[in-house]
């Protein structure tokens, strides 16, 4: 028996499916990638200094964190604990740092962005040792 080969259409509307879907979820993740890496809720047009004492340098993705003990305006012998968003770890890296670049208990000054709201904290843009070192703090902004 001699069997005869045959074409067979491709169905549009099989690999449409498919493709619309592919279309849809890398629409859906872009736009999730864009809202993580916002910089909406720090005022970049400025930047702020503040004195204060290494709490904790939070050294994980994917964002680090320094945590500083700054002196309290309102109240003489407290401190108010501060949070300054950072790059990624990997990132941070490539500037220079490592889970080691802050202890707790280091005296530092950090240049940052405040925040909009006016909590007590921003995105760090560069923190400066007692030795007179600095570390650098990366940015999307373009701000060096």
């Amino acid at each position: 028996m001699l069997y005869r080969r045959q074409s067979i259409p491709i169905q549009t509307r099989t690999l449409s499916r498919p493709i619309g879907v592919l279309v849809l979820s890398a629409s859906i993740f872009t736009g999730v990638a864009q809202a993580h890496h916002s910089y909406a809720m720090f005022d970049g047009t400025r930047t702020s200094t503040v004195t204060g004492t290494v709490a904790k340098l939070e050294w994980k993705n994917p964002h680090a964190f320094v945590w500083v003990y700054v002196p309290s305006p309102d109240k003489a012998g407290t401190y108010d604990l501060w949070g300054f968003e950072n790059g990624s770890p990997s990132v941070l890296q490539g500037h220079g740092w490592n889970r080691d670049s802050l202890k707790a208990g280091d005296k530092i000054v950090v240049q940052y962005w405040p925040l909009k709201d006016g909590s007590s904290g921003g995105h760090c843009e560069k923190i400066t040792l007692p030795d007179g070192g600095a570390l650098q703090c990366p940015t999307d902004l373009g701000r060096r």
